[in-house]
């Protein structure tokens, strides 16, 4: 990838914006208020929109060090598809209730495609995977970091040693040392993937633990784990939509107190016990 290629349209005008000419600005201005719009448009179309010509749009391309428009459309389209929130503003909404019929319906669609494809017998051999688990390491980052984070609160009801990384002031590598077959490592990979994401996934073939990997459909990693199981998180907003993966969690945490029904009764009894002596609820 080069060096284009990884910095936004906005980096990029920035970093030329002395060299900028009242014609560019106009169409920088423009492409700024929802970049991730100009690969559904023509030059001719950009031009227009800017009031300016196609000869401007050639040199303003240029001059941000690509080629040709559709290099810079091309551009625009994978910054969109990697989740970059100013990729996917619209620039024509709806109103209030029209953008929350959408939501509803895009929840309720990533949820059905999501469990349609749903392997139930993936979603038994992980179950059962975390609650035999000696340990339960739970890693996320972002938005994986909250949901590792609750899916972890819920399991930890039920089984003794539950971790949740990363934790403040801690490496992942104090944390991943030492963990056995008997461990499971349960990871979030879901878009942006971050850098510790990607190298944590990259690690683990080479650890004894088992490993279930929770990820939304952009999931393109080459490493293959014990367990995956994915969600549908499309959504018609600049944030993922992250119905379908909350619904997963509660249903694994609940199949993992259903599997540990007794021992985990018994901890649960003494968990809530212990909250009447403090008077925590």
């Amino acid at each position: 990838m080069t060096d284009i290629e990884r910095k936004p349209l906005s980096l990029l005008i920035q970093e030329r914006a002395s060299q900028l000419s009242p014609t560019d600005r106009q169409l920088a201005d423009l492409i700024l208020g929802f970049p991730g719009e100009i690969a559904s448009y023509s030059a001719v179309e950009l031009a227009k929109m800017a009031g300016t010509s196609n000869a401007a749009v050639s040199r303003f391309v240029h001059r941000l060090g690509f080629r040709t428009y559709e290099d810079m459309k091309r551009h625009a389209r994978d910054m969109r598809s990697e989740g970059f929130p100013t990729y996917l503003l619209e620039k024509h909404q709806t109103d209030t209730a029209g953008q929350i019929a959408r939501h509803v319906h895009v929840s309720q669609h990533n949820i059905v495609e999501t469990f349609s494809a749903l392997d139930p017998a993936e979603l038994s051999a992980a179950t059962e995977g975390i609650a035999t688990a000696r340990k339960v390491v739970f890693i996320g980052m972002r938005n994986g970091h909250f949901l590792a984070k609750y899916l972890r609160w819920q399991i930890s009801e039920v089984c003794t040693d539950t971790v949740l990384l990363p934790s403040d002031g801690e490496t992942l590598a104090e944390s991943l040392v030492g963990l056995t077959k008997d461990d499971v490592i349960v990871v979030f990979a879901i878009r942006r993937l971050v850098p510790i994401i990607r190298a944590a996934i990259a690690l683990l073939p080479s650890l004894p633990a088992r490993t279930l990997l929770l990820v939304d459909q952009h999931y393109r990693e080459a490493y293959q784990p014990t367990w995956m199981l994915r969600c549908m998180t499309q959504s018609p907003a600049p944030l993922d939509n992250h119905a379908a993966l909350l619904v997963l969690c509660h249903i694994l945490a609940d199949e993992v107190f259903r599997y540990r029904a007794d021992s985990g009764r018994q901890r649960l009894t003494s968990i809530e016990d212990m909250h009447h002596v403090l008077g925590e609820m």
